[in-house]
């Protein structure tokens, strides 16, 4: 195994200048509304599937009389059809106060994790912070040695500067209503132990100076 570390010397304050760096805070909330971890159902129940746990009530799901679990919606012609494909979804609503957001990281499950958003909402138009999508590996190590086919990564949202090709910093003044969607597969099968935590950076107040981790 080989790693490599990149870093920036620090400079303290003076008297005429703020420090090169901010200790970076961790933010951290959960779309499982401070659970955890969550069980996701199947989203429906056929004849030859088991009982759900939790939903042992719930009737068995035929062509045209769909019986869905909680939270989920399904496309195409389910229960049996090869196009059908059904995804569970959860939203989770906090408020952030005076701080600007530099790096934010989504926690969940592969391989039935299919997304998780973070959005703010301060003037009743909610606007899309951070979009996070499993990426698949496609083999293509010549081009990406990285890009081992099989393998899954969940690349972070970061902010910084613009001659870095970054967004700037994402400023939430006090009581920023925000809220997170978490989006999982269940055609057919659940997933217990799933997670849709952020686990985010940032710094007190407005940033200043060149934060780092």
């Amino acid at each position: 195994m080989k790693m490599r570390f990149w870093f920036q010397e620090y400079v303290p304050a003076t008297a005429t200048a703020a420090a090169s760096h901010a200790n970076l805070e961790r933010i951290y909330y959960t779309t499982e509304a401070n659970a955890g971890e969550y069980d996701i159902p199947p989203a429906f129940r056929r004849a030859t599937d088991p009982v759900i746990t939790g939903y042992e009530d719930l009737p068995i799901s035929t062509p045209g009389n769909m019986h869905l679990t909680p939270g989920s919606t399904c496309m195409g012609s389910c229960p049996d059809g090869p196009d059908c494909t059904c995804e569970h979804k959860i939203t989770y609503n906090w408020v952030m106060s005076n701080a600007t957001m530099l790096y934010a990281g989504g926690h969940c499950h592969a391989p039935s994790c299919i997304s998780i958003e973070l959005w703010k909402n301060d003037t009743g138009k909610p606007e899309l912070l951070c979009r996070q999508a499993s990426k698949y590996g496609k083999g293509d190590v010549k081009g990406d040695k990285f890009d081992e086919l099989g393998y899954i990564v969940l690349p972070p949202c970061l902010w910084g500067d613009k001659s870095e090709g970054l967004e700037p910093p994402v400023y939430l003044p006090t009581g920023t209503p925000m809220f997170s969607i978490k989006r999982n597969r269940n055609t057919y099968v659940g997933h217990t132990g799933e997670m849709a935590s952020w686990q985010m950076r940032g710094v007190h107040g407005k940033a200043v100076g060149r934060p780092m981790a």
